[in-house]
């Protein structure tokens, strides 16, 4: 598996839109003269997720600016996302059917302490997967 991108989120990004770099366009395949398209993710549930893809128009913009957008905020809503929780988007290829399937995973730093010889020494920051913080509610 893959590192596609990750990014730490912004307030767009939980409450409008998840923009991402151009170099992941790459990693895309768009249906001959359209600027949008959907693909399918697996969270770390295995559960799976619709999303839309779009970039601007190269005719018009110079800057293609590829965003999810439809699907993206139900992934947000599910998972509690908020400003500067991270996700990971990966992409793994089938070697039997050279299709590309994608997971995601959405992460929160969380502080706890560090312990040595049983006493706390000091507080380690460390990213979880939001999952496991609500299994643990």
């Amino acid at each position: 598996m893959q590192v596609i991108f990750s990014k730490e989120l912004k307030k767009t990004d939980i409450h409008v839109r998840l923009s991402f770099p151009m170099k992941v366009l790459n990693d895309f395949e768009f249906p001959q003269g359209t600027d949008k398209m959907e693909f399918e993710v697996t969270d770390s549930c295995e559960e799976s997720w619709k999303f839309g893809l779009s970039k601007r128009n190269k005719d018009r913009h110079a800057h293609p600016k590829p965003v999810l957008s439809s699907g993206w905020r139900a992934y947000v809503k599910a998972k509690g996302l908020k400003k500067n929780d991270k996700v990971i988007l990966y992409e793994q290829k089938d070697k039997l059917t050279t299709k590309t399937r994608f997971k995601i995973r959405a992460q929160r730093k969380v502080i706890a302490p560090f312990k040595l010889l049983g006493k706390e020494i000091m507080e380690v920051e460390h990213w979880v997967d939001v999952e496991k913080l609500i299994k643990t509610k």
